[in-house]
């Protein structure tokens, strides 16, 4: 299936306009009217176009991902204040998704992403209260905090003012994601009984391979920090292979395997040697 943003051709419908007021920049504004085309190669627009595509899905997985995991919390019995939490996750995911399908609109290549919907049924061979919890350790402590970090460097790296507004919107919205996933993750750590919580530490090797492969790391981290870390201008907020393969390396060093060993998943360091010990040096 595909998925493209709702728009209307006799009139303005109510779900339209609630879904605007969501959207919305939590700070500052896009200014959309400034953007030409014109301005820029058919094969600059193509470019920035595909980037921008490939985000729209990667924002959609999440909103499909944070919006499961709310109903499992409540399943679970979390404290209401959890779901408010979570609600503010879901509406910066419809705002993300909005933002990259706008931008394809602006570059003039709305044709919409196709996603398998087999891909939105996250299931797991684990009991609900082990896959909400590791769920929150890769989704957020891993995925978000790697995420932010990009989406920082793609903000330096954006010479296009529009592209730099609409980065800098995702970039406020990201880093609240992953200070709120770390809280969530010790949360769900403390107290854990000593089989379950190596049980988590035993996956995290594997977790790392995915994220790696996500963030086109597994080249290595020494053709990630030698390479241009982003494509010359003009400049649609990207990062080059290499600058989100830097940034994954730069994370998982600085925050990802510090934090965990800091919420107790001691296996963290161990795991991170282990994924690095499989890559070209």
């Amino acid at each position: 299936m595909s998925f493209a943003l709702r728009r209307t051709s006799d009139g303005e419908l109510e779900l339209t306009s609630q879904h605007e007021a969501i959207v919305a920049p939590r700070k500052g504004t896009i200014d959309w009217g400034s953007f030409r085309a014109s301005d820029f190669t058919p094969d600059e627009l193509d470019r920035a176009a595909t980037a921008w595509q490939v985000r729209a899905l990667q924002e959609f997985h999440s909103l499909a991902l944070f919006t499961q995991l709310t109903s499992q919390l409540h399943v679970l019995g979390a404290p209401l204040d959890w779901s408010g939490a979570f609600a503010r996750m879901i509406a910066d995911e419809v705002r993300h998704t909005d933002l990259c399908l706008r931008m394809c609109e602006s570059l003039g290549r709305p044709a919409p992403p196709t996603i398998e919907e087999t891909e939105l049924h996250l299931g797991s061979a684990h009991g609900l209260a082990t896959q909400v919890r590791e769920v929150v350790l890769a989704a957020f402590c891993i995925g978000e905090t790697l995420s932010g970090r990009m989406f920082r460097r793609a903000l330096k790296a954006a010479t296009v003012p529009l592209a730099r507004e609409v980065v800098g919107v995702i970039v406020t919205d990201e880093t609240f994601h992953g200070e709120l996933g770390w809280e969530l993750g010790a949360l769900l750590m403390r107290g854990l009984p000593e089989e379950e919580r190596r049980g988590t530490g035993s996956r995290l090797r594997e977790l790392f391979q995915h994220y790696a492969g996500l963030c086109c790391a597994l080249p290595g981290p020494t053709w990630a920090r030698k390479e241009p870390e982003a494509p010359a201008a003009p400049n649609f907020g990207t990062l080059s292979d290499a600058g989100y393969g830097r940034a994954f390396f730069d994370g998982m060093e600085e925050d990802v395997v510090p934090g965990l060993e800091a919420i107790g998943l001691i296996e963290a360091r161990p795991a991170y040697a282990d994924l690095l010990a499989s890559l070209p040096a």
